[in-house]
């Protein structure tokens, strides 16, 4: 089982190419919060980035990814005032997609634009454990190398425009936010970066994976522990210590983040959901599901369902 893929699967992770930025400088527009994950790749040029009180170069070959709820600026350099997006996509109508060109005509910069969505997201470890922001440079190395590659098959799909190029586009956006995802942990230091360190780990990682695979076995500490190849009490406190949550809270929250996708599909009923997640009464589903999910199983169907009935 993989953790990161089953994961990625749980919340339908979705990504679309908006399109290009040629921008020449002096350029800068400025993004505000907004509750959607951006994602950037620099395949020609350079720029800054200004995001959380930092300040950071992009330079050819490197990604970043920008979670939801962020504001940021993007500019050729540090001195340059920043305009609102309405301004800088002035030429598309003030829409954001397709190729937009700005800026004064000085050294060229180009980035490749995309976004990230994340459905049913609330309960995943992975979401709660991505960083404000992520900034992958192209520095060097066999990642990078894959990275960078990645980056020219996108590049080369946008600028052909071939039919079905940009379902390609998207499905080589999600291969990139997982080598970023990878590159991140493996900058990570050993007691620090929550669940997505807990993947490089070898003990942990063990214990996960036989989480995910069987989340609806009656786990114990004890069980978990010989999985990972630990004493109960190292393996309870390294879990905490890293994940930040004990190992069956976590069993319980990824339970009911499995049981909203598996009501959300509408193939079972409340029941069948609570056995197939572990709990054999349920009282006991029904009780934990309100707890981490704030509705009953009942309630959160009827809401599914009256969404879905709701004309588009």
């Amino acid at each position: 089982m993989d953790v990161l893929a089953d994961t990625l699967n749980g919340v339908h992770m979705r990504s679309m190419i908006n399109g290009r930025m040629e921008v020449t400088a002096p350029w800068g527009v400025r993004i505000d919060a907004r509750d959607v994950c951006m994602f950037y790749v620099v395949s020609r040029g350079s720029c800054v980035l200004e995001i959380e009180g930092t300040r950071h170069v992009l330079a050819t070959g490197d990604f970043v990814f920008i979670l939801g709820g962020v504001s940021y600026v993007l500019k050729d350099g540090a001195t340059t005032p920043p305009v609102p997006p309405t301004e800088f996509y002035a030429s598309l109508g003030g829409r954001c997609g397709g190729v937009v060109r700005y800026g004064g005509g000085g050294a060229l910069t180009t980035l490749i634009c995309g976004r990230f969505i994340f459905d049913g997201s609330a309960l995943s470890p992975l979401v709660a454990s991505l960083p404000p922001y992520l900034h992958v440079k192209g520095d060097g190395g066999i990642a990078t190398r894959w990275l960078e590659s990645t980056m020219q098959l996108v590049a080369s799909e946008l600028e052909a425009e071939q039919p079905g190029y940009e379902t390609v586009a998207s499905r080589l956006g999600d291969v990139l936010l997982v080598q970023a995802l990878r590159r991140h942990v493996a900058s990570l230091p050993p007691e620090k970066g929550g669940w997505l360190r807990a993947l490089s780990d070898p003990g942990l990682s063990a214990a996960l994976q036989r989480l995910h695979e069987r989340p609806e076995a009656p786990w114990t500490v004890e069980g978990l522990a010989r999985a990972a190849g630990m004493s109960r009490s190292v393996f309870a406190a390294r879990f905490k210590a890293v994940v930040g949550e004990g190992p069956l809270t976590y069993l319980t929250r990824w339970r009911m983040h499995k049981a909203t996708r598996l009501m959300s599909a509408g193939k079972l009923s409340a029941s069948e959901v609570a056995q197939a997640v572990g709990y054999e009464t349920d009282s006991a589903f029904v009780k934990a599901f309100k707890r981490h999910v704030g509705e009953t199983p009942g309630a959160y169907r009827r809401r599914l369902n009256g969404r879905a009935s709701t004309p588009g």
